[in-house]
């Protein structure tokens, strides 16, 4: 199975679980915002994720070493369409989950923190990168308390993958030419 076959079954279940959560809890199944509010927002704080997460590439050596390690196993041979599907899918069934589902429960901080410990990857070695995720997740809770919908977030989350896996692509192709 394909990267983005498998994103779609993982994070498909991920956004079942959310909203039937969310069903089960009493609250609106899937709140999205005021929808221009919401998407200006959600491209607003992608620039900025984006913009920094760029700045940490190039300044910051351990985010680029980790991003080496991870290149050959999630960006080489992986077809640019998956990828941006892959974002997407990701976008939609995290939101879902960690804003929608679980920081109603317990919170920005914790919702954040457990976000960045899913990012954690394979070892200690990538804590920066969890880092990254949990301030991330931050962003993405704000915009979910902001805007009182998922769709700021998931717009913000979705467009931060799919530029960030594209660039990463685009960066790899070159450099193995």
């Amino acid at each position: 199975m394909r990267l983005a076959e498998r994103a779609a079954v993982a994070y498909a279940a991920l956004f079942v679980v959310a909203l039937s959560w969310r069903a089960y809890r009493g609250y609106e199944v899937f709140p999205v915002g005021e929808p221009g509010r919401s998407l200006l927002l959600g491209t607003l704080s992608a620039a900025g994720t984006v913009g920094a997460a760029l700045l940490c590439y190039r300044f910051v050596p351990v985010f680029r070493s980790l991003a080496d390690e991870l290149a050959p196993g999630l960006i080489d041979g992986v077809k640019l369409r998956g990828l941006i599907a892959t974002a997407l899918f990701s976008g939609v069934g995290e939101e879902a989950f960690f804003r929608g589902a679980l920081q109603p429960e317990v919170g920005i901080v914790w919702a954040s923190l457990i976000f960045g410990l899913m990012h954690l990857g394979p070892g200690w070695r990538f804590l920066p990168w969890a880092l990254w995720a949990s301030l991330a997740g931050f962003v993405f809770g704000w915009l979910y308390l902001a805007t009182g919908g998922l769709l700021a977030p998931m717009v913000a989350h979705a467009l931060h993958n799919g530029v960030m896996l594209s660039l990463w692509k685009l960066e790899r192709t070159r450099w193995n030419r």
